[in-house]
């Protein structure tokens, strides 16, 4: 049976398993003696002794519990004060027992204000960090609708081991201009081989334009301090990308400097598209990676559940946001765009920025 000491399970266990344990003790001692089954169990010979006889003499009735509480306990704690504990308990869950009587002058012992917390089920469980993000997630759900609070960033294609011999093979894009919905997470894309603020406004009008003359309320394009989205020392003065975005009737907003974490939305989609697109699929030339590019976006909006927003679509969260009117389906359908095309075709003027070389362009 492997069971090694018969009084640390009998404290241990419910209370529901002592019957079974007995009757195994008994039986064995039939079957091999008492000193064997007390060695075996861990117990004394008196105790296997008193099981046997009280099962010969009564069956399996002479196994069950016999022991009772007593019947009065003059120093248990009244209702009305266990009432008083938890009480406060509901209302301070962050303190424990010690607390409670220090900062509420609580009569009871602490052993007493932790039996009544533990018998009423307000023990306090530790929460883990995906149970916290969790949380977070369902607070924005709520602060939130479809297509109030946009996030914009670029991801760099350059360092994709599965892409970058394609890249350099048939000229593919070398960074991704990606916009996100911070509730739905609905995705869109856009493609370029330089970093520019030319590029930036492109992408983001190319977006705004489809969302902004059917939402009743103010937009908000979130982006981080980076050159391309006019982040210098003087951000907070008219910059060409502000510019653009109040245009469109919308609100452009900075992060603040060092915090990376508050444009987790679009910064969270990078890893799962290459993983899921560009780790994964070979394309033949641009026209081909643009089109397979917009067949995934499509994809992860329509198809794709998304299990940290209840499983749900981007779409049908959109749609279930706005479902007196066509938005959801509108704004879906705001294609790929090769922002090198638009680029050229653009009259208004724009200055690509350095980026770091790429060591093995040469090869």
């Amino acid at each position: 049976m492997g069971l090694q000491f018969y009084s640390t399970f009998m404290k241990t266990a419910r209370k529901d398993k002592h019957f079974t344990i007995r009757k195994a003790i008994v039986h064995e001692a039939l079957g091999k003696g008492i000193k064997p089954t007390a060695r075996r169990f861990g117990m004394s010979k008196n105790t296997v002794r008193l099981w046997m006889r009280r099962f010969q003499d009564e069956g399996n009735d002479g196994l069950l519990d016999r022991r009772a509480g007593p019947n009065r306990i003059p120093h248990k704690t009244s209702p009305a004060l266990e009432a008083q504990v938890v009480k406060i308990r509901k209302t301070a869950k962050c303190y424990g027992a010690q607390r409670l009587k220090d900062f509420f002058k609580l009569t009871p012992s602490v052993g007493a204000i932790q039996r009544i917390i533990r018998d009423h089920g307000l023990t306090r469980k530790v929460r883990r960090k995906y149970q916290k993000k969790n949380d977070l997630r369902e607070v924005k759900a709520r602060s939130h609708k479809a297509f109030e609070k946009l996030q914009m960033d670029i991801k760099y294609l350059t360092d994709i081991p599965p892409y970058w011999e394609q890249m350099q093979r048939f000229k593919l894009p070398r960074f991704q201009y990606t916009v996100r919905d911070v509730k739905s997470g609905m995705l869109f894309l856009g493609f370029s081989d330089q970093i520019s603020e030319l590029d930036a406004r492109a992408m983001v009008q190319h977006v705004l334009q489809k969302i902004t003359p059917y939402f009743p309320g103010i937009v908000i394009v979130q982006t981080d301090n980076g050159v391309e989205f006019s982040g210098t020392a003087r951000k907070m003065e008219n910059n060409r990308f502000s510019s653009a975005v109040r245009e469109l009737n919308a609100e452009h907003i900075y992060i603040a400097p060092g915090c990376c974490n508050m444009n987790a939305d679009v910064e969270s989609i990078h890893a799962t598209i290459e993983e899921e697109f560009y780790n994964l699929t070979r394309f033949n030339s641009r026209k081909d990676f643009l089109r397979k590019a917009e067949s995934y976006r499509q994809f992860y909006n329509l198809v794709r559940p998304n299990y940290s927003k209840g499983g749900k679509t981007p779409w049908l969260i959109a749609q279930t946001d706005h479902p007196n009117c066509d938005l959801a389906s509108t704004v879906q359908f705001t294609g790929v765009v090769d922002l090198d095309y638009l680029s050229k075709r653009s009259p208004s003027g724009g200055q690509p920025f350095p980026v770091l070389p790429d060591p093995d362009a040469r090869i």
